[in-house]
């Protein structure tokens, strides 16, 4: 009876230390595993602003080969990034393009899976911002 109580305790206190290692901020950023993270300076970030301007291309082409013949979207900038680690990094883009001649703000989501050989980006979603 004392045994299984121990088992016991001891079980509970591995669950809790679990627990506790899967939410302890990393980094001293008060980043949670699997949580969104800020983007910095993303207006200055190269990267960022070719990851907009491939959101905005494979936008532009999947309504191409939807039939949607309206005029494309052309890319301003990335004004907004955050970036979460999942089974890759997934980017959640706010871009800014001209949508028949009018400014417009986006939502986008890019997965990029950075251990493919080919670094595999997959544009998950793209719609405007009412």
């Amino acid at each position: 009876m004392v045994k299984n109580k121990l088992k016991i305790l001891a079980l509970s206190f591995l669950e809790i230390t679990l627990l506790l290692i899967i939410f302890t901020p990393i980094n001293g950023h008060g980043m949670v595993v699997g949580g969104k993270t800020p983007v910095e300076d993303v207006e200055k970030d190269k990267a960022m602003q070719a990851l907009g301007r491939f959101a905005v291309e494979e936008h532009n082409k999947n309504k191409k080969n939807d039939g949607d013949t309206s005029n494309p979207i052309k890319f301003s900038q990335v004004v907004r990034a955050e970036k979460q680690i999942v089974s890759g990094i997934k980017y959640f883009l706010t871009i800014e393009g001209m949508e028949n001649g009018k400014k417009k703000t986006f939502d986008s989501i890019v997965l990029i899976k950075p251990w493919s050989k080919f670094k595999d980006k997959n544009l998950l979603s793209f719609s405007p911002i009412q």
